[in-house]
């Protein structure tokens, strides 16, 4: 008997042996597939950064564009403002020669102008005719040089 039991013994220490092969096998294989996979995340998680950089970049220039386009749009304000102003200095310097050219006419109390609301003039205390400093000229309607 001391044959057979050497025979089992044998052929446990193989199979306890085989397992040990196959566990230790099983976990080489594991490590080398998850070593892959890692690799394979790093790489995707790099190239994810850099479209997040991009995507950084990108809105980086958005907000500068904006940035600009909210400049030039202030811009185009101010100079539509000053546009405007110049446009009502004219209309206003316009209304003033008009006025000042009714004033200066002899016949502007017989027309029927409907636009304006009749003439008005200067007048002092008693009633008589005032001039104006800006008013003075030589009668042809050029104006004085002097201050």
């Amino acid at each position: 008997m001391d044959g057979q039991l050497w025979i089992w013994i044998v052929v446990a220490v193989v199979i306890i042996a085989v397992i040990v092969a196959v566990v230790v096998y099983g976990r080489r294989a594991k490590n080398a597939a998850n070593r892959k996979r890692a690799a394979d995340l790093r790489e995707k998680a790099r190239a994810d950064a850099l479209g997040a950089h991009e995507r950084s970049a990108e809105a980086a220039r958005a907000a500068a564009d904006a940035a600009r386009a909210e400049s030039e749009a202030e811009r185009l304000h101010r100079e539509a403002a000053d546009k405007q102003k110049a446009a009502e200095r004219a209309n206003e310097v316009s209304q003033d020669r008009l006025r000042r050219a009714e004033e200066l006419d002899p016949d502007a109390g017989k027309r029927s102008d409907p636009d304006s609301a009749g003439s008005r003039r200067d007048r002092d205390d008693d009633g008589g005719r005032r001039e104006r400093d800006d008013d003075r000229g030589d009668g042809e309607g050029r104006r004085d040089p002097r201050p």
